[in-house]
């Protein structure tokens, strides 16, 4: 008998049909019956859909005992007795959904508020799903694509919709944390308070803690580990911590960065504050076993290890262990009594009081705020804000620490699309409702675009979209719009020393997007945009094109870039604010 690729052993079709995509193995089913029947093998459609899909919920529910951002991703079967082929059939029209509304989000300005809040509210993580193939960071580098081949406008709206998403998860699982009676203080669960701050971090929803897992049965499985006293288990915690880089930031000016109060900075390296440090520890303490909890103080944060299970089977009786968590140290009761003793009225005794997982994400939010006020310049001061907010919103009875106006101004320029939560957050203002009532009814119709359009008599030199080096700071930018003069106050003119220009204030400002990802407004002495045109060497050209597509904000101008032509290319909305001033 003649092999043929019907006669194969189920085995080694099942690892033929690997090679192919499920769009093309779905072709195969259709060329004969015969195909249609070993194609339906279910095992590879498991494997299809294990690979394309990484979310099978739309969003967490909060837990004490496993890691949130892992929570999401188990999936041993289909759901509702459903084959693995169906299901991804009905992730596949669900795919097509989502795409049909960030094409419309993308190219419509009318209800893209309504529609974002549809992919957010019907699919939830299930859209990250979709989304994050948009994104560069997530390309397989097999399949990534060079700079001009980058929808940039996609890119953009992907990532902004994923925030969302991330944002919205975050309120919910706030609204659940003030709603459950039964919220540990310790380990997973402690950790899992501040994952939930993270998920208003621009990449939060992406953090894996995971890590912590594999950690600590790296130090359970060592041999010897059981015989160790629980002293020697957390010195050996806080020695590990260490060798993974979760370090101690300095007291210096670096102490007070917005980045040490999110998780995301800390696991990709970057030192951390104490309260921070003492979740990782209750974390990794419960994967050794052991029960760590918070102990909070005003300018100490740390951590209580429990002896009681160990002076059972003694005669001793065992108080808690104290870890300075952020000095690596273990200290006696009169050690702590020592560095709180301008801080208490009266000594501290055992028991000792255990801080509640809402207070401690209340003081992350609080941490956030001094941050601000400290005057951070950080890029994450919107969505500390955003966070601290949120925080102190559903979780804390206080006042709010920002004004409305102020607040009302970071909506409208870095989250439009929240309206809902800004809703909720000021519903007794009547002020506040009328002016989000304002941006609602602007999605649902949207102010005429002015147009701007060059003429013979007052000309700017430049165009949209052109590269340009500064003349006096050397930083690169591109150029997203024009003024024929200087628009902006005059307190700004005086403090940028605009009059000392040789055409002062009444030469074309342009607006622009810098390399360093900030917006500026610049003079057209100041620019100069023969300097990219006349560097030879291709890979200096590519890097700084590179930097400037990185920058969040360029897909919100620009669709692509020409590499040929050195410029960006205006998406539909700059195109119809300049219909004639782009290159």
């Amino acid at each position: 008998m003649s092999l043929t690729l019907e006669n194969l052993p189920p085995e080694l079709f099942r690892y033929i049909l690997t090679y192919l995509s499920p769009e093309e193995t779905s072709a195969l089913a259709q060329t004969s019956h015969q195909m249609n029947r070993v194609t339906r093998d279910d095992k590879i459609w498991q494997q299809y859909f294990l690979t394309r899909y990484t979310y099978t919920v739309c969003k967490p529910q909060y837990s004490n005992e496993e890691y949130l951002s892992d929570s999401v991703l188990k999936l041993t079967k289909p759901p509702n007795d459903c084959t693995w082929q169906e299901y991804f059939i009905q992730r596949s029209f669900q795919d097509q959904h989502i795409r049909s509304l960030l094409n419309e989000i993308m190219s419509k300005r009318k209800n893209r508020i309504h529609n974002a809040k549809l992919i957010v509210s019907t699919y939830g993580l299930l859209a990250i799903d979709i989304l994050k193939r948009y994104l560069p960071s997530f390309r397989n580098t097999s399949t990534s694509l060079s700079l001009d081949s980058r929808n940039l406008t996609r890119e953009y709206y992907s990532l902004e919709l994923t925030r969302l998403i991330s944002r919205e998860i975050g309120l919910q699982l706030l609204d659940e944390m003030a709603n459950r009676t039964d919220m540990h203080t310790e380990g997973k669960a402690l950790i899992n308070g501040l994952f939930v701050v993270q998920c208003f971090h621009p990449y939060g929803i992406f953090l894996s803690l995971k890590r912590l897992h594999s950690i600590g049965k790296r130090l359970v499985d060592d041999p010897a580990f059981p015989s160790l006293t629980v002293n020697e288990k957390c010195q050996l915690i806080l020695s590990t911590m260490k060798a993974e880089n979760f370090c101690a930031a300095n007291n210096g000016e670096g102490y007070y960065n917005l980045e040490n109060s999110f998780l995301f900075s800390t696991f990709n390296g970057k030192p951390t504050i104490p309260l921070t440090l003492v979740s990782i520890f209750c974390a990794l303490a419960e994967e050794c076993g052991l029960i760590a909890r918070p102990l909070s103080f005003p300018g100490e944060v740390m951590a209580q290890v429990d002896q009681s299970s160990i002076s059972q089977n003694t005669s001793e009786n065992l108080s808690p262990l104290i870890i300075s968590v952020f000095d690596s140290k273990i200290l006696s009761l009169d050690e702590m009594n020592d560095r709180l003793v301008n801080i208490l009225d009266r000594p501290l005794t055992h028991p000792l009081p255990i801080t509640p997982i809402t207070e401690f994400v209340i003081r992350s939010a609080r941490n956030m705020v001094n941050s601000i006020t400290q005057g951070s310049t950080s890029l994450l001061n919107s969505y500390g804000l955003y966070a601290a907010l949120a925080v102190l919103k559903i979780l804390g009875d206080g006042p709010l620490p920002f004004t409305s106006n102020s607040m009302l101004n970071v909506l409208k320029e870095h989250f439009p699309m929240d309206l809902h939560f800004f809703q909720r957050l000021y519903s007794n203002l009547t002020i506040m409702n009328e002016s989000l009532q304002q941006i609602q009814d602007q999605d649902l119709n949207p102010l005429p675009i002015e147009e701007k359009r060059r003429n013979n008599e007052s000309c700017p030199k430049f165009y949209i979209g052109q590269i340009f080096q500064h003349l006096l700071y050397n930083y690169w930018g591109v150029i997203c719009g024009w003024d024929l003069t200087c628009m902006a106050s005059s307190l700004w003119q005086t403090n940028m020393g605009i009059s000392n220009l040789t055409r002062g204030a009444t030469q074309p400002f342009y607006h622009i997007l810098a390399d360093d990802f900030s917006q500026r407004y610049v003079a057209e002495d100041n620019i100069d945009t023969l300097a990219f045109a006349s560097i030879e060497n291709e890979e200096q050209k590519n890097l700084i094109v590179q930097k400037l597509c990185s920058a969040d904000e360029i897909g919100k101008q620009f669709e692509r870039i020409d590499m040929i032509k050195g410029t960006f290319i205006p998406n539909i909305e700059l195109r119809n604010e300049y219909p004639d001033n782009f290159v």
